[in-house]
């Protein structure tokens, strides 16, 4: 073989290496792409479900049901406040009349 035909072997060799090493990066940037996308639909569903948790809490929050228990517990608050003054009211009455 002379020197000729060897140089165009190792050329030759030396461009399969490079069209090796661009298809392996390729296939890496492919990969890497797929790696993003699953990533991306996996946030994606996280979300998703988070959105659908919070959705739950605001209808058990905000429920008739809830928004009733709510109010029955502010009327007895009321309730206990009303007699509070009015408790308030006949003692300042009765300071007041014992003081003339």
């Amino acid at each position: 073989m002379n020197t000729e035909q060897q140089r165009q072997q190792a050329e030759v060799g030396r461009e399969r290496a490079e069209d090796d090493r661009q298809q392996t990066e390729n296939q890496r940037n492919i990969d890497e792409n797929r790696r993003q996308r699953a990533e991306k639909r996996r946030e994606a569903g996280e979300q998703l479900r988070e959105i659908e948790r919070t959705g739950e809490q605001l209808v058990g929050e905000y429920s008739p049901r809830a928004i009733v228990a709510r109010i029955v517990g502010i009327e007895e608050r009321l309730n206990q406040v009303e007699v509070l003054l009015n408790e308030m009211h006949t003692q300042l009455q009765q300071l007041v009349n014992s003081a003339i």
